[in-house]
């Protein structure tokens, strides 16, 4: 215990006679010089401690099981988490282009249709009445026209009269052809393959255009949308491929490229739109449905990654993990500094501090410290 004390002693002693200067560089570099007599201090103390406890004479019984994975290069990709949400390509409130009485509705909620089929259709005696009338006067202002035709061919009559009864003639004929076009808009058909979400009015009701009677959803056409902070906005580009998870269907994972990306910054919040298109085969997507979007931020190709769980701080927030060494062939923990960069999931990327073939204590990392005598675990 002495001698602890005394090595505690010259430690503080030596801190004592150092300059006192506000140079960056000479504070970074007496910051430096603390941490190796700290971890030579904490050393010797294991050390002190282990012959106290009799390690010395019976190291394996008394040292510590432990995990180790031994360092290599792999890839590490970090993603960005953002919640989304599905949306249908191809969707429409139908209402008529005209005004009428709905005479009958041909579907319900929830039937599916095909591109063309009769939706509802409205009421049209008036109609059918005026076509009937148009062409009775069609019929005379024909007949008329082929009389007064025949008489200017013959050089009888005058020219006024032949224009009037061809223009009589043709400006029926048009009056027909418009009110034969209303007739056809008295029946709404589906413009697209899809579901009757919901049916709003019901026969004898007046409807017209605006107002909407039914509303029709392609399921096969989807896409999921998201709001993505702007910071990420340099990263991100159409084609690149994401993951789509969704809470509803856990077992569900469907990977697509992004689609596009919104040319505007929200203001209010800062983030742009993205949009991934996404195939719906079993129909048992939703719009509206949650989903959770994996984006990749950046893609390391050579990278030292190791488990977050056992990156440790000490009290001037320095990074530190625990590595296996072997001295005077005996194995001991090694209090070690790193410095950490990206981080994802429960991985982080160790960006100096490590090399290729350290061997990193990932089990029993809370039991051991800096000169703990280990032993490792072969399962």
């Amino acid at each position: 215990m002495k001698k602890i004390v005394l090595i505690i002693a010259v430690v503080f002693g030596l801190a004592s006679c150092k300059s006192n200067g506000d140079d960056p560089n000479e504070i970074k570099n007496q910051i430096s010089e603390y941490k190796q007599e700290i971890s030579k201090i904490e050393d010797k103390i294991a050390k002190l401690e282990s012959k106290l406890s009799g390690d010395s004479t019976n190291s394996n019984s008394n040292s510590i099981l432990v995990g180790v994975t031994k360092l290599a290069e792999s890839e590490f990709v970090n993603y960005v988490d953002v919640t989304g949400s599905v949306e249908s390509n191809i969707e429409a409130l139908i209402s008529p282009e005209i005004n009428g009485q709905i005479e009958k509705v041909y579907v319900s909620d929830g039937d599916y249709v095909k591109k063309g089929t009769t939706l509802f259709k409205l009421k049209t005696e008036m109609t059918n009445k005026s076509i009937e009338e148009l062409k009775t006067s069609l019929t005379l202002a024909k007949t008329i026209f082929n009389k007064q035709k025949d008489l200017w061919d013959q050089k009888i009559g005058s020219e006024m009269q032949y224009l009037q009864a061809k223009n009589n003639k043709e400006s029926l004929e048009r009056k027909l052809e418009t009110i034969n076009t209303q007739l056809n808009m008295a029946s709404i058909r589906a413009p697209f393959d899809g579901y009757v979400e919901e049916v709003f009015q019901k026969e004898g009701e007046m409807a017209s255009p605006g107002r909407q009677v039914l509303q029709l959803v392609n399921l096969k056409d989807l896409k999921v949308t998201a709001d993505v902070s702007e910071a990420y906005l340099p990263n991100m580009k159409v084609g690149n491929l994401v993951s789509i998870s969704f809470p509803t269907f856990p077992d569900l994972i469907i990977k697509a490229p992004i689609t596009s990306i919104g040319s505007i910054i929200n203001p209010n919040n800062r983030t742009f739109k993205i949009q991934i298109k996404i195939p719906n085969q079993s129909n048992v997507l939703k719009p509206n449905i949650i989903s959770n979007i994996k984006l990749i931020e950046n893609t390391y190709k050579t990278a030292f990654v190791i488990p977050s769980i056992v990156i440790k701080n000490d009290a001037s927030k320095q990074k530190y993990i625990y590595l296996i060494k072997e001295k005077a062939g005996k194995l001991i923990a090694t209090k070690t500094f790193i410095e950490t960069g990206a981080s994802y999931g429960n991985n982080s990327m160790v960006i100096s501090g490590l090399k290729a073939g350290d061997q990193v204590i990932y089990q029993g990392y809370n039991l051991v410290k800096n000169g703990s005598n280990v032993r490792i675990n072969k399962i």
